[in-house]
Formats: structure tokens, sequence, C-alpha cells
């Protein structure tokens, strides 16, 4: 019976996602893998009317041929991979723990009902399977699209998310010559790198942080393709999860094109990590911060600020949640992300932050009065979810400290420009 139930299902989910909707796309994304899949997904869920082609007649064929079983390192999962992992649980909440049951056992019809699933949710995607496009031609602001049953899409921006970079040949990008840059695990970053990561994961034994530069190498008047990340995408299962996180990434930035009518080159970088994290990328791998996490998305947006950087242990790479704060560690950050942090370091100097040093630094550049201290001692418990009491006599752990300071005086609004200079 339960066979039979799978394929009722399927079919249902297929005749509606793949009905024919009176949509004008304004993005295309074109391949059927998980980096196409969540490329189009996230444009959708960006509220951009996306058009996702398939040349074949499967969606997601690493996900839905066989069953699969993934031994990655645990607790980075996050984004539209972590909804994909939860549809299949059947979990109203998100969670590190359901996500590893369900990754050591991937049936591949619950993966199909799965994806199916999360795209009937999406009221401006139209998926078209079987076709190829055949031409690209570049208008003043616009693509227009020709594929092989001769339908022409006019679009502003597209994904190339096909595993050879079919599309390349329609743009007249010169590959030949040209190289990416490195790719380096996260804790190799520099701070401008890290202030400029939209998408992170696995691959091998490493943890690598993808900064904007990198997925819009040799991109071409808002096409995007994968040429600058094909050296972590092998075909192994283990990298699908890094895949979901490179196509997420690529269809918030051709997504941000189309809905602000505007060019790479003019991307905010703060505005699409906050469109990410908004639909829960872990942006910043950090193992020990639980994607339920209350603070979860401060903690995010400290580690996008690079006042903490996380610390490599073998084999992952971590917050270190509970360490204290040392003040040789947050001054030089504290003093270019606020000017008038100087004159506060100038009269208090420290090893580690106490709550009464961390509270009168707090007001110092937040402009904040004694209420903040009052709030504090309230919210401790019940919004802030602290352990224990609040005591101005205790250290200030880099949690702690993390999640008010982006509550209070947060360093993440500074914008920053594409290659990760604040903007003052």
């Amino acid at each position: 019976m339960r066979p039979i139930i799978f394929v009722f299902l399927y079919l249902c989910y297929s005749a509606v996602a793949f009905g024919q909707k009176k949509l004008k796309p304004q993005v295309l994304v074109y391949g059927d893998d998980i980096t196409a899949y969540a490329a189009a997904l996230q444009s959708s869920l960006s509220n951009v009317p996306t058009l996702w082609i398939l040349p074949g007649s499967k969606m997601v064929p690493e996900l839905t041929t066989k069953p699969l079983s993934f031994d990655n390192l645990a607790n980075l999962d996050g984004g539209i991979w972590m909804s994909l992992l939860m549809e299949m649980a059947i979990s109203q909440t998100k969670s590190d723990s359901i996500a590893a049951l369900v990754k050591k056992d991937i049936n591949p019809q619950l993966a199909a009902n799965a994806l199916e699933k999360l795209l009937l949710k999406q009221t401006n995607l139209l998926v078209v399977k079987e076709q190829k496009i055949e031409s690209m031609k570049r208008n003043k602001n616009t693509w227009t699209i020709t594929c092989s049953n001769k339908q022409k899409y006019d679009v502003r921006g597209v994904v190339d998310a096909t595993s050879d970079q079919l599309l390349h040949s329609f743009t007249g990008s010169a590959i030949m010559h040209a190289k990416p840059g490195r790719l380096l695990p996260v804790e190799r970053l520099n701070a401008e790198q890290v202030r400029t990561l939209i998408a992170s994961g696995q691959s091998g034994d490493q943890i690598y942080g993808l900064t904007f530069s990198n997925m819009i190498f040799l991109e071409k008047d808002n096409v995007l393709n994968l040429f600058a990340v094909q050296q972590l995408l092998d075909q192994e299962q283990a990298t699908i999860p890094l895949k979901a996180n490179i196509g997420q990434a690529l269809g918030a930035i051709v997504a941000y094109t189309a809905f602000f009518k505007t060019a790479v080159s003019k991307v905010d970088v703060r505005k699409l990590q906050t469109e990410l994290l908004t639909y829960g990328a872990r942006i910043v791998p950090f193992q020990d911060i639980a994607t339920d996490d209350p603070n979860f998305m401060s903690i995010q947006k400290i580690g996008l600020s690079n006042l903490f950087k996380g610390m490599k242990v073998d084999p992952g790479y971590y917050f270190v949640k509970e360490a204290p704060v040392r003040y040789e560690e947050v001054e030089p950050v504290f003093n270019k992300l606020f000017t008038r942090s100087q004159l506060w370091f100038l009269d208090n100097k420290g090893s580690e932050f106490y709550w009464k040093d961390y509270l009168s630094l707090l007001k110092f550049v937040g402009l904040r009065g004694d209420e903040i201290e009052k709030q504090i001692a309230k919210d401790w418990n019940s919004k802030l979810k602290f352990e224990g009491n609040f005591d101005v006599d205790k250290l200030v752990t880099r949690y702690q400290f993390a999640t008010l300071l982006d509550r209070y005086a947060s360093p993440y609004v500074q914008r920053v420009t594409q290659e990760g200079q604040p903007i003052h």
C-alpha cells in the first residue's frame, strides 16, 4: 500500500508544480541538480518570478535515484538544504539533531516528495522539463532566451547551474585564460573575506567559506555560473549540501538584480546576506551554535562583522561560545567599527571582560543609558535565554557578548563594499 501512496502523491505534486502558470519570469535557472533547485527556489522565495528549465526529465537525480547516507561533519546544515531535510522528517521546527537522523538514511521517494512539497509552496516559480537552451541574445537590460521548443523568454538574470557550464558560449565570457581565486577553508579567510561570506560547507575534510567575489567570477550582464567553485564540486554525494548552499547564494544574487533592476556590480552585500539569513542560511559555519538557538541570527551577524573569529578544532569550526572575551581580541576590531570606542579603551584597561566593564562599553558605543542594565537583567532567562543569573562581577562569554552587541549596537548594520571594506 505504501508504494501506491507515494506514486499518488508524486503524481499530484507533479501536476500542480509543473502546471503552466501565467508567469512572466525575470530570472532563469538552467540545470537539474540540487544547485539548480536551490537557486530557483531561493529566487522564488525572494519574490521574483522565476523560470527553472531542466535539460533532462528528472529533478535532482542525485537525491531521487538511490538511497543515500551522509557522513558529513555535524551541525553544518542550513538554508534550503535544512528545509528539505525537515520536509523529509515532516518536522515543523528546524533541528540539527533531526537533520543528522534524516541524513543517515535518505529514501529517494521521500526525497522526491520533499522536493515537490517545497516547490508547491511557491506561486511564482515555473518548472519546465526536457528543454535545451538553444540561444541567448543580449538586449539593453534583458536576455532573450530561446528553448528547443522555440519558446522565448525575456529575463533580467540567469544562473547556469549545469555541471558543464553549457551557457558560457552564449555570453562571450573568455574562460580559457581566466583563473578563479583559490578557495580557502573558512579559518584561513581574512577579515575582508569574512565580511563578504555568502555560503559555506564541507568538501573533503575541510569546511570552505565562499565569498561574494567567488560567486560572481566571470559573471557577465547578470549571467552567473559555477566556474569559480567547480574545484569543490565533485560528483561525490558528500558535496550535495555544499552544492545546495552555493545554489541558494546564486539564486539570491540573481534575484537581487532582478528585484532592484540593477547589475551584479551594484549588489549590496549586507542586504544580500540578510536575505539569505532570512531563509535560514548558515553562512558562517559555527558548529557549536545550533540552528534552533534563539540567538542564532545574532551570532551569524556578529560572525559576518568579523568581531570574533571562529576557531579550528579538528575536524570542525567553532564559535567557542563559552570562552571569555579578551580586551586584546576585540579592541582593534571595535576601534575600526566604532570610532567612539577608542576613547573608551584609552580609559579602560583589562585582560578579560567582566559584565560591569562590558555594560560600560555597550552604553558608550551604543549611546545608551542605565536602562540597558535593567533590561538585560529582566530579559536574561526569558528572552535572551542565558543560563544562570545576571551578575555584574562575572566574566562575559563570547556568546553573551555577541548576542547583546547585535541587540544594542550591532556592527552588522555597517555596509561593506563587495571586497569587504567598511563603508563609513
